[in-house]
This record gives structure tokens, C-alpha cells and sequence, in this order.
């Protein structure tokens, strides 16, 4: 069985917890307590309105890994 990964380009940009949840393809509850377990590693600037800033999403990112898929081929 071939296990192949497909890389996606991720735009980054400010993202929301529902986004970033589908991004990393958690459910939204989850997603939270990953983040709140990380939360004080992250900028600690407020978040504007719902969104994660630029600088908190790479630092979500670096601390998190990148998100990717992995894709199993039959035959």
C-alpha cells in the first residue's frame, strides 16, 4: 500500500478558530483546547474581533505543525 501526502498552499492570512478548525481538520471543539493548551505561547496581542492576526496564525503554525493531508493510494 503507497501512502502519498498532498501539500496544499496555505494563504496566510487572519483566520477564525471555525477556519483554522476546518484547516487543520478538527472539529471546533477540539481546535480550542489545542489552542488554549498553546495560548500562552502565541503573541499575546487581543485578537481583532473573531480573527487570529497574521503573526498569531505563523506562530500557530510553527507551534502546531502545517496543516496537511495524507492520502492513502489502493493497488
Amino acid at each position: 500500500m503507497k501512502h502519498g501526502v498532498t501539500v496544499t498552499k496555505i494563504v496566510v492570512k487572519p483566520y477564525s478558530n471555525k477556519e483554522l478548525a476546518k484547516l487543520f481538520n478538527r472539529s471546533e471543539s477540539t481546535w480550542r483546547r489545542e489552542v488554549a493548551k498553546i495560548r500562552h505561547q502565541i503573541e499575546p496581542t487581543e485578537r481583532v474581533g473573531h480573527f487570529w492576526s497574521i503573526k498569531q496564525v505563523e506562530q500557530i503554525m510553527s507551534l502546531l505543525g502545517r496543516p496537511y493531508e495524507v492520502i492513502e493510494e489502493l493497488g
